[in-house]
């Protein structure tokens, strides 16, 4: 480590455990040599896929006797679990007020939770129509609003917590079969792009602050004709003068610029030299980005160009089983 600048970053990785994973993982990043090193078994635990920290807890979604739940624990023991339904796709903690949320794929069913003094107290459980099939949620980064996104019925859908009930806000009907997947919000500006994965496009949205509300300004599609369509992550550098997507059809990775207006225009798309890149996640100067692999079990360094947008790959060669989610 050098005096002001940390050469060592550590990522935690969240994973499927069918083949070769047993838990969540750790791994280090030394920005010197531009390599990853010191794989670590954090936690033991099954279908770890999405996890989410604060300090030295680590949230993660899991499934334990084909009961899907939440995890909660610290450096060293399980704090608290729940199991009663299948295994949540997504978590999100908000350290404004302790709240836990996670969407169900399977259920189409929102949950949310309060952790407080090591303890986990459901709060509301939301149960959606038919067709849903729940990817997202989180709150805005005001803190005004939940916003789940709903990859069955292609709908945002916003709400409040109101004496721990969820209450519905607004709801935004995105192209028709598109499969809202996650979003990303820009920093300075009430604007928002959702990653809609079955069309592998971006949605570019005006969000209204005070009503919760979206509505659309633009589109970009992130793959040519009809070509490897099942987008993943999607991600924006701190200065919201880029923003960075994977598909894992197409097993790449695309740069694209944002405008000041909030367009987006494409930049390049990079192969991510392995199959289903399912997240990646960026160093915290952003000079690199790590991408996550669920098929092959490897990670792969691309090298960012702060200037430019561009990435240059690195290297592919650090194992990783079935990588699903990262995480700082």
């Amino acid at each position: 480590i050098e005096t002001g600048y940390t050469m060592i970053e550590k990522f935690y990785l969240g994973t499927y455990t069918k083949r070769k994973s047993e838990g969540i993982y750790s791994i280090k990043l030394n920005k010197n040599d531009k390599t990853l090193f010191d794989l670590k078994l954090e936690k033991k635990i099954n279908n770890p896929t999405y996890i989410t920290k604060n300090n030295d807890n680590i949230f993660s979604v899991s499934s334990n006797n084909n009961l899907g739940g939440i995890t909660v624990f610290d450096k060293y023991n399980t704090i608290n679990e729940n199991f009663e339904s299948s295994t949540p796709c997504y978590i999100s903690y908000n350290h404004n007020n302790n709240i836990i949320l996670t969407a169900n794929y399977h259920t189409g069913t929102i949950i949310a939770y309060r952790f407080k003094n090591d303890k986990l107290v459901k709060l509301d459980v939301l149960s959606h129509e038919q067709e849903s099939h729940m990817h997202y949620c989180k709150y805005t980064p005001d803190n005004k609003f939940i916003v789940t996104c709903d990859l069955g019925t292609d709908k945002l859908i916003t709400y409040v917590l109101e004496n721990d009930k969820l209450k519905k806000i607004n709801e935004y009907k995105a192209t028709s079969k598109s499969g809202p997947r996650h979003i990303a919000f820009h920093k300075t500006k009430n604007i928002a792009y959702l990653i809609c994965e079955l069309n592998a496009s971006v949605e570019i949205l005006n969000y209204d602050n005070q009503k919760g509300k979206f509505s659309l300004l633009n589109k970009i599609n992130l793959v040519e004709n009809n070509e490897h369509k099942w987008a993943s992550a999607i991600r924006i550098t701190s200065d919201s003068k880029y923003l960075y997507t994977t598909n894992r059809g197409k097993n790449i990775i695309t740069a694209l610029k944002i405008l000041d207006n909030g367009d987006l225009v494409k930049i390049a798309s990079y192969d991510t030299l392995g199959e289903v890149p399912r997240d990646f996640n960026f160093s915290n100067d952003e000079k690199f980005i790590i991408v996550g692999h669920q098929e092959t079990d490897n990670l792969t360094i691309f090298e960012r160009n702060k200037e430019d947008g561009t990435l240059k790959a690195i290297n592919n060669e650090t194992f990783a089983p079935e990588v699903v989610c990262i995480i700082k």
